[in-house]
Parts: C-alpha cells; sequence; structure tokens
C-alpha cells in the first residue's frame, strides 16, 4: 500500500499540470459554496487548495520542486489577468479624473493613501516583514493583482537571491490566504454597522438620491419581465376627429408618456419615412410604438385597432449602444433621448458591468453602454449619432492583448535610481497602465481592439486563479510554519487594515465631502475593490443608486492598491 501511495505522490510531482488544475477544480467547487449568504469565492478558495496540495506533496523538494515548472504559466497568467483589469476599468479611470466627479476622486485618493500609511504602520506594529505586509494588503483590501506586484517586486528586492526570494514569497500567499475572509466577510458586516451607528437609513438616503436624479422604476429584465414592460408596435386607424390634419408631432406631443409613429398606411400606399411634419389623415392606419401599457388607451384617443400587416413586417432591434460622442459626454439621458432617442426606448445603462438606476437625470459619460429597444430604423440612427453598437461577437483582437501586455511590460521594467534605490512600476504595475490605456482608447475608437465580455471572464477570472495556483502550491511548503510563526500577528494586522481605513473615509466622506450616505457607501466600496460588498449595501439600500458612486472609486482603486503591492514591498 505504501509503494502504491508512494508511486501516486512522485507521478503528481511529475506532472506538475495535474496539480495546478487540481487546485483549480477543487478552489472552483469549494468556492461555491455558501455559509448562509457568505461563501470564500474562487480565488481565496482556489489559494487555500493549491497550498494544502503544496504543502502535502511537495514538501522538502528543494530545487526538485516541481512548482519551478509554474513559473511560466504564472507569469502569462498574471499578464492576462492584469491586462484585462487595467483594459476593463481604463475607460472610468481616465474618465473620471476628467469629468466633474471629483468628490468620488478624492475618495478613492484618500481611501487609497490612508490604506497604505496604515498597513505600512501596522507591519512594523506587528513586525511584518515585506512578504507579509505585502500578501495583507492583497488580502485586507481584497485586491488579488497586489500579489502580482508584490511578487515581482520582491524578486528585485531580494537581488537574486533565490532562497530569499521564495521565502518571501511563500509569504505573501499565507498572509493573503489569512487576512482575505475577514477583508470580505469582515467589511460586509462594517458597512452594515456603520450607518446604524450614526443612526443612517441608508434606504432613505437612497431615495433621496434617487428623488435628486428624478429615477423612475427600471425595466424587468429578459429573464423576469412583466408584460406591461415589453415595447411592441401595435396598429390603430385614424378616426379621431382630433387627430385628423394634424402632424405626427403635434399627436406624439398629445400623450404624457412617450409614443412614436413608425408606419403611416394610406391606402396601398406605405410610408415608412414617416417625419415630424407627416399629416394624419383620415382612414390611415399607423403604426405605434411604445411600451404595452402605454397602447391601451389609444382606442378611444386615435381610433379603433386593427390587425395590420405593417405591424408584421416590421422589424425590431434590441442593442447596446456605447456612448462615444465627445458632445454628448456627460448629458442626462433625458437631454440625450430628446434629441437623439426618436423611436428608440431605454431599458437599462450599464458602467463597468454593473446596472445604473435609470433616471431622466442620469448623466450618461463615454464607455457607458445604453441598452435601447425600438424599430430597428429608429436603433439604427441613435448608432449613428450616440456611438458604437455592441453587437454580440465571440473574436477577440488578440493583436491588442499581446502588443498591449508587451508594452505594458516594457513600461514596468524600467527603472529610477533614487539615493541607491531602484524605484520601478514592476511588470505588473506597467501592464496595468498599458490595460488602462488600451481599454480608455477603445472606449473612444470602438472599430478595434475589441474583447467581448466572456473572452475578459476568461482573462480576469480564469488568469488570476491561474497565477494565484502557481502561488499557492509554490508557498505550499513553507505555509504551515509561516502560520505557526506569524499568523495571529497577520490576522490581526490584517482586521485592523479592513477597518480603519474604511471607518476614516466614512468620516471625511460624511462631514467633509458631504456625500449622499448611500453614494458613500458604494464609493468605499469602489475604493477598496470589493464587489462583494457593493452587492450587500445595494440589498441594504433596496435599490442599485450605490453603483452611481461606485465606479469611478472602484477604477481609481484597482490602479492604485495595485501599485502599492511594489510599494510597500520596499517601504517595509
Amino acid at each position: 500500500m505504501s509503494e502504491t501511495i508512494q508511486w501516486i505522490v512522485q507521478f503528481l510531482r511529475d506532472n506538475p499540470s495535474i496539480l495546478l488544475f487540481g487546485s483549480l477544480a477543487g478552489g472552483y467547487a469549494i468556492g461555491k459554496l455558501k455559509f448562509g449568504t457568505f461563501s470564500l469565492g474562487s480565488t481565496t478558495s482556489v489559494l487555500l487548495v493549491s497550498i494544502v496540495i503544496g504543502a502535502v506533496l511537495l514538501s522538502g523538494q528543494g530545487k526538485n520542486d516541481p512548482s519551478y515548472h509554474l513559473g511560466l504559466i504564472k507569469t502569462i497568467a498574471f499578464g492576462l489577468f492584469i491586462f484585462a483589469i487595467g483594459y476593463k476599468v481604463g475607460p472610468d479611470f481616465v474618465g473620471g479624473l476628467k469629468r466633474g466627479g471629483m468628490k468620488y476622486v478624492t475618495i478613492a485618493v484618500f481611501f487609497c493613501l490612508i490604506a497604505l500609511g496604515i498597513a505600512v504602520m501596522l507591519a512594523k506594529l506587528f513586525s511584518l516583514n515585506s512578504g507579509y505586509a505585502g500578501g495583507m494588503v492583497a488580502g485586507a483590501l481584497t485586491q488579488s493583482s497586489v500579489i502580482g506586484t508584490a511578487d515581482n517586486a520582491l524578486q528585485q528586492l531580494t537581488s537574486g537571491k533565490v532562497t530569499s526570494a521564495l521565502d518571501l514569497k511563500s509569504d505573501v500567499a499565507v498572509a493573503y490566504a489569512v487576512t482575505y475572509i475577514f477583508g470580505t466577510a469582515g467589511l460586509i458586516i462594517l458597512l452594515k454597522i456603520l450607518p446604524r451607528i450614526w443612526k443612517i437609513n441608508i434606504a432613505d438616503s437612497a431615495k433621496q438620491a434617487e428623488a435628486e436624479l428624478g429615477a423612475i422604476t427600471a425595466p424587468d429584465t429578459i429573464e423576469a419581465f412583466h408584460w406591461s414592460n415589453i415595447v411592441t408596435p401595435r396598429a390603430y386607424t385614424i378616426e379621431n376627429e382630433n387627430i385628423i390634419g394634424k402632424t405626427v408631432s403635434q399627436v406624439e406631443a398629445m400623450f404624457p408618456e412617450r409614443i412614436t409613429i413608425d408606419v403611416i398606411k394610406r391606402g396601398e400606399q406605405i410610408i415608412e419615412d414617416v417625419t415630424p411634419e407627416t399629416k394624419l389623415d383620415k382612414g390611415d392606419i399607423v403604426a405605434i410604438t411604445s411600451f404595452r401599457r402605454r397602447l391601451v388607451s389609444l382606442n378611444e384617443k386615435i381610433g379603433p385597432e386593427v390587425d395590420d400587416a405593417i405591424v408584421r413586417k416590421m422589424v425590431g432591434e434590441i442593442l447596446g449602444i456605447c456612448l462615444t460622442n465627445k458632445k454628448l459626454d456627460g448629458l442626462t439621458l433625458h437631454e440625450i433621448f430628446v434629441e437623439h432617442g426618436e423611436g428608440c426606448y431605454l431599458q437599462r445603462v450599464t458602467r463597468q458591468g454593473h446596472d445604473l438606476p435609470v433616471s431622466p437625470g442620469l448623466k450618461a459619460y463615454r464607455g457607458d453602454i445604453i441598452h435601447v429597444v425600438g424599430a430597428r430604423k429608429d436603433v439604427e440612427r441613435m448608432i449613428g449619432t450616440i456611438g458604437y453598437p455592441e453587437r454580440e461577437t465571440k473574436v477577440t483582437d488578440l493583436v491588442t492583448v499581446g502588443v498591449g501586455i508587451i508594452v505594458g511590460t516594457i513600461i514596468g521594467l524600467l527603472a529610477v535610481t533614487i539615493k541607491g534605490i531602484p524605484v520601478t512600476m514592476g511588470v505588473g504595475g506597467g501592464v496595468l497602465v498599458s490595460g488602462l490605456f488600451f481599454g480608455w482608447l477603445r472606449s473612444v475608437r470602438p472599430t478595434w481592439g475589441q474583447i467581448p465580455t466572456p473572452a475578459l471572464w476568461i482573462f480576469t477570472d480564469l488568469g488570476l486563479n491561474l497565477f494565484i495556483a502557481c502561488v499557492g502550491i509554490s508557498a505550499g511548503p513553507q505555509a504551515f510554519e509561516a502560520i505557526k510563526q506569524a499568523g495571529v500577528n497577520i490576522f490581526l494586522a490584517g482586521i485592523c487594515l479592513t477597518c480603519l481605513p474604511h471607518i476614516i473615509t466614512w468620516i471625511f466622506g460624511l462631514y467633509v465631502l458631504r456625500l449622499n450616505p448611500a453614494l458613500l457607501l458604494g464609493a468605499m466600496t469602489g475604493a477598496g475593490t470589493c464587489t462583494a460588498a457593493l452587492n450587500t449595501v445595494m440589498d441594504d439600500a433596496k435599490s442599485s443608486t450605490p453603483v452611481i458612486g461606485y465606479t469611478v472609486p472602484y477604477a481609481i482603486g484597482n490602479v492604485m492598491l495595485t501599485i502599492w503591492g511594489a510599494l510597500i514591498v520596499s517601504l517595509v
């Protein structure tokens, strides 16, 4: 039996790809488990599984450790992940710095600077080395990319001393694993407690923000909709004397909610190019498009409804349009649709993949996706005015990905020597900056550089977890000893790093910037790059309004915290 076990162990050691994909499979499976509303998530689970695999199977291997063979995979995976993160947040990072949301920019920068200062003090107070400090920042602030930038910085710090570099890199993984759980679960609890201590009702704050925006209830999604929220064309015969002889624009203006006259049938003539000045005659059959609930009363106001072929032949279109027109940047949805949305009806607006609360007063910015429905000719006309259609595609522009990572790597290798100390962004920071640039460029020149959402998910999620699995397997042999030596200190320091920056930022946002509490909580979850906490805040607010505060700080937080990974290694 013992010989069989030894053979299996040696077989696994000789085939590190099995260890790698076993870590992924086990981690993703555990990450799906829920304890109430809390789950470890895939990244933490993959790290824990890979550390256990490394500790059990690779202890005592030294330079024969098969994890040495995972170095290239780790580099490629992290490059794809960090480029995709930059690409995703690029439009909001650049746009957030340029446009008037300075309060959100201030919150993000304030949070990140406070977090860095506290992290350095905690590392010194709890006697944590640079590896533990980097892992603590990654876990307590839920920014996994810090592992990569700290990893690269440690390689330079140790000046080629392989043993020291491996020990410190293992410390990064250990500290991340110890602090991440509280970094997520603890933050969720903290953000529930803070408003109660200040006796603030977040749901009421969200309603106040919605009132200022003029928010309305968003139409339901395709998966769960009300019939009254479907946009549909219906045909009516013009018989009401108050309608006969009036122009299309006059008739449409008679109704309190938007309707659109798309097609007119006059005898045998079909008029598809309907203009606002087109006059309506008695007996005309008109195809009117609007939400179903708005059409039910038109029998009395226009004339009897008829089943006509002009409706059956109409082709509709549901499409997301990426806003790229400079002239429309920062305008409200009401302003955009009044001028350019004739015949089109808003379904939803997304920013960084998150749904924003639908409201006439919501400002749209370049890079936002405005999802509309209407007759195809109307939707295509709107596309030509406001931006670029986000049509489904399976093709990824790998030229952009490859060139972007090459450029980022070169940027990251550049170093400036200050007082004998080389200061560099590191490869991770350089590739992140490159991703920011290409993501922003894609938002203003959307005809090239496309990375579809499924591909972006593969790069970010699978790329990150492949990298994490490599880190965990390598760290495994030293992990348990490190936890014995410094586990308690790391955990306590992580609790402080999770809580203190958020508490200080909450006070700063309330009393200095005077932000709406619901928007402030959204901004804090963005600056701390914790999407799980954002979902909890939205549940407490009973609204998606906190997303407005989330997007710009999330973009800035991703960039600054990632760079902190390299910086804290030098400061501790």
